[in-house]
């Protein structure tokens, strides 16, 4: 199951790592630190979160190891801050839907493969007993 992933907390703000776009002038390039890596599947759910945002032409969003690399000018940064939080904990709320429904239907594949062997059973116990009728019956 992949893990729930947060944004570090507590950090040491002036190890952050802010730079000026070069691309950008008036935006900067904020790392900002995971918890712990994410794996293959967090990532594509994170993907599919941000990508879906309403705001995707304002928003710029890079996972890099364990850091959130986000694009953004100093007076949209808190809203943007907000955003990848939110974006995140759904993330995270995404992953553990997947997992319960995963669970769900290993739990049905389990209940009907022991049915299934229940009925076998039943099926050849009644071979055998109507076998023993025909023979040893009067």
């Amino acid at each position: 199951m992949a893990k729930s992933i947060q944004i570090m907390t507590p950090f040491d703000a002036s190890k952050i790592s802010v730079s000026q776009n070069p691309r950008f002038p008036s935006a900067y390039i904020v790392d900002l630190p995971l918890d712990s890596v994410p794996d293959q599947e967090w990532r594509e759910a994170f993907d599919m979160k941000w990508k879906s945002s309403r705001d995707l032409w304002d928003r710029k969003l890079l996972l890099i190891d364990d850091k959130v690399r986000l694009v953004t000018t100093p007076d949209e940064f808190l809203e943007k801050l907000d955003w990848v939080e939110k974006t995140i904990r759904e993330t995270n709320i995404a992953i553990e839907d997947q997992y319960r429904i995963i669970g769900k239907e290993k739990e049905m594949i389990r209940e009907a493969t022991a049915k299934q062997a229940l009925q076998a059973d039943i099926q050849g116990s009644e071979i055998i007993l109507e076998t023993l009728r025909k023979r040893f019956s009067t």
